[in-house]
This record gives C-alpha cells, sequence and structure tokens, in this order.
C-alpha cells in the first residue's frame, strides 16, 4: 500500500498560484512576513518617491508630488501602523483565539506589497509622460490628447487594480491573523479600513 502523503506535501499541493496571491499568509506570517513586508513598504516609498507619488492614505495613490525620498516610505509605516494597531484592538476585543501583534503586524506589512508594483509602473514613461500632460492642461495649455487619455487609463487600471489586490490581501491578511471569519469578520474589518482611511488621511495629509 503506497504511503500517505505527508502534511508539508499536502500544504505544498494546496499553495497554487491563487494561493500565493491572495492568501500566501498560510504559509508566510510572523516575523519573515514582517521583513518582507516592511522591505516592501520601503522599497514602494522610494520607488513612489521618483515617480512623484504619494500614498497619503490608507488606500491612496496620489501623483503630482516632489517630495523627498523620504516622505513615501514614511506614509507607507504610518499606513501600516495604524492599521495594524485597529486591527490588534478589534482581535483584542472581537476574536475567539489568541492573538500575535508580530502576526497581525507581519501580514499587514506583507499585503500591502502590490503598492511596489503600482509605484514601479508609475516610473515608466508612458506613465510619467501622462503625469506631465495632465499638469500642463491642468495649468491651461493644451487639450488631452489621444496619448494622454491612453495613459489616463493606464493610471486608471495599474492604481485601481493595485489597491484593490492589496484590500483583498489586507482581509485575508486579517482573517489568517486574527482567526476571523464570516459576515461579522467582515463587517469589523470594514469598518477598521473607514477608521484607518479616516486616520492615516489626517496623519499624511495634515501631520506630515
Amino acid at each position: 500500500m503506497e504511503n500517505s502523503p505527508s502534511t508539508h506535501q499536502k500544504m505544498q499541493q494546496e499553495m497554487t498560484i491563487g494561493s500565493w496571491l491572495f492568501n500566501p499568509f498560510i504559509r508566510i506570517a510572523g516575523a519573515r512576513s514582517l521583513i518582507i513586508g516592511l522591505a516592501g513598504i520601503v522599497a514602494a516609498g522610494l520607488a513612489a518617491a521618483g515617480a512623484g507619488i504619494r500614498f497619503d492614505g490608507l488606500l491612496d495613490v496620489h501623483a503630482g508630488y516632489e517630495v523627498a525620498l523620504w516622505m513615501p516610505v514614511v506614509d507607507g509605516l504610518v499606513n501600516w501602523a495604524v492599521f495594524t494597531l485597529l486591527l490588534m484592538v478589534v482581535a483584542i476585543l472581537f476574536s475567539k483565539s489568541a492573538v500575535r501583534l508580530i502576526d497581525i503586524a507581519g501580514t499587514q506589512a506583507m499585503a500591502r506589497m502590490p503598492l511596489l508594483l503600482v509605484a514601479a509602473a508609475c516610473n515608466l514613461p508612458l506613465i510619467q509622460d501622462t503625469f506631465d500632460g495632465i499638469a500642463t492642461v491642468l495649468m491651461g495649455g493644451d487639450e488631452l490628447d489621444r496619448s494622454t487619455v491612453t495613459g489616463i487609463v493606464a493610471v486608471i487600471l495599474v492604481t485601481l487594480g493595485g489597491v484593490v489586490w492589496m484590500v483583498a490581501l489586507m482581509w485575508k491578511a486579517f482573517s489568517v491573523s486574527c482567526n476571523m471569519r464570516g459576515g461579522r469578520a467582515i463587517a469589523l474589518f470594514i469598518l477598521a479600513v473607514l477608521l484607518g482611511e479616516a486616520a492615516t488621511l489626517y496623519l499624511t495629509r495634515v501631520v506630515l
């Protein structure tokens, strides 16, 4: 009789491409996810500074900035820290399982990795030319041409896709690290997102 597959082999089989893209936290959590996530936040911030964009809000990506290298990095760290603390409060109040801060912090840091791709894409010549074209139009220059319109569509698709992917990862990270599922968990997550958006908008736009 053939030996049954080990637990490790079963886990390997379960990790499809979709799992790695939308729920890597069943394999990567704790300190490992924290290191990966913080490195991603810093790298995304540096790329954002080069592209002239900021993550000035939990779910926000805005262009048209000329800022120091450190500012988008701080944006990312503030967004991550605020949301982590909110989810820790939610877990303490509502989770029936023991929850570790490092698991919430690590998985939420890693969940923000799609912003690295957004920031990298915004450094592409097409996107940079689009930003310049929009600025010219806003200053009363030429009308929008076809290439600028194409660039605007590209910007919208890249940023919206990245943010939606990030939110999906944030939810999975919350669900796994806090062991919370179902309608109540979704409602609490949405509430945390709304509170986090308000708090980070204030901190990144007013304080910074």
